[in-house]
């Protein structure tokens, strides 16, 4: 990470997309926006550096978050990926839990939550951060 973390926010809502650019942004990280899960996969596929971080909608147009998650396996996407929604089924945890999604956080999120996510996600040192968590809606 010689730039900083890079982080990728998929979001199809623009005040959440501000938020999330305001909250996480930084001299320490970079944040890229995309509105849904194809123009997610159009920005990792140009970026000159990898992301450190996908944090995903579930609900977008186009292509869902859980597609989103199912493309960035089939690509062998290094990063951690972060499910942040308000709308996730049982079928539909159970289904990012088994491609092995970093962290999932139920909306409306708590700001604290998200950054102590994020930091705990993208240090080096720590093994036991992947754990998946879910939040109840």
């Amino acid at each position: 990470m010689q730039g900083g973390l890079r982080i990728l926010t998929v979001e199809d809502e623009p005040a959440v997309t501000q938020l999330l650019a305001l909250v996480l942004g930084g001299p320490a990280a970079k944040i890229v926006n995309a509105c849904d899960g194809w123009m997610a996969l159009m920005k990792i596929g140009a970026a000159d550096e990898p992301f450190d971080v996908v944090i995903t909608d579930h609900n977008m147009p186009r292509m869902t978050g859980l597609e989103l998650v199912r493309r960035l396996r089939v690509r062998e996407f290094a990063g951690k990926i972060i499910v942040l929604s308000a709308y996730l089924s049982e079928e539909n945890v159970r289904a990012y839990e088994e491609l092995h999604v970093d962290m999932m956080l139920a909306k409306p999120f708590d700001v604290g939550e998200l950054q102590l996510a994020v930091e705990l996600l993208t240090k080096k040192t720590s093994a036991t951060s992947a754990a998946p968590v879910v939040l109840p809606v």
